[in-house]
């Protein structure tokens, strides 16, 4: 059981080491953001859209014609104009479009890679319109089942060496304080 519980644990951390950094730097990034140039390039352009088109059909277009790529969020319909965001990591589209003219007017913002670091970090939920976002969240769903299995193994293989009980009760100990303290700390600051 040593042997196989050995082998699992040194092929999760093989595997999972790469998304644990990435997660880490991403991290840092977010920690450090103030010290760090993460500022957005900013551009705006005007295209014509096909007119009375529905939001949905807009955006489709924007994505087919203009290389826009990402998810179709927060559709707001206002008068004679309608505005959506068409989101994906690293880039966002604000667009304005006006269904009677079919002007469609967007501001687009692109990040860097450390923001984009930072973005990928962030996101939440498994189902996504757009299927690079369904990649990254399935790949850090299975990057976090593997950390745990991980620290599970590690755990059993640590408590199977009789002689370094002591320090690792010690440091698995300190470990899960500072871990509830820092959790407990920044519940304290929302």
């Amino acid at each position: 059981m040593f042997r196989l519980m050995r082998n699992i644990h040194l092929g999760l951390g093989l595997i999972f080491v790469l998304m644990a950094l990435v997660f880490a730097l991403s991290s840092l990034v977010i920690i450090y953001r103030p010290y760090l140039n993460t500022k957005p390039t900013d551009i705006e352009l005007t295209v014509p859209l096909s007119a009375q088109a529905t939001p949905r059909d807009a955006a489709r277009q924007l994505m087919s014609a203009h290389a826009l790529k990402g998810e179709l969020r927060q559709i707001q319909e206002k008068g004679d104009t309608v505005r959506f965001r068409i989101v994906r990591p690293g880039e966002n589209a604000e667009v304005v479009y006006t269904p009677s003219t079919g002007e469609a007017k967007i501001k687009m913002r692109r990040h860097g890679a450390l923001e984009t670091l930072v973005q990928l970090h962030t996101n939440h939920g498994l189902w996504h319109d757009y299927l690079p976002s369904n990649l990254w969240a399935a790949l850090s769903l299975l990057a976090s089942i593997g950390l745990l299995l991980l620290g599970a193994t590690g755990i059993y293989l640590w408590f199977a060496h009789h002689h370094e009980r002591l320090i690792g009760t010690i440091l698995l100990s300190s470990g899960l304080l500072f871990g509830l303290t820092t959790l407990y700390l920044t519940r304290l600051q929302q």
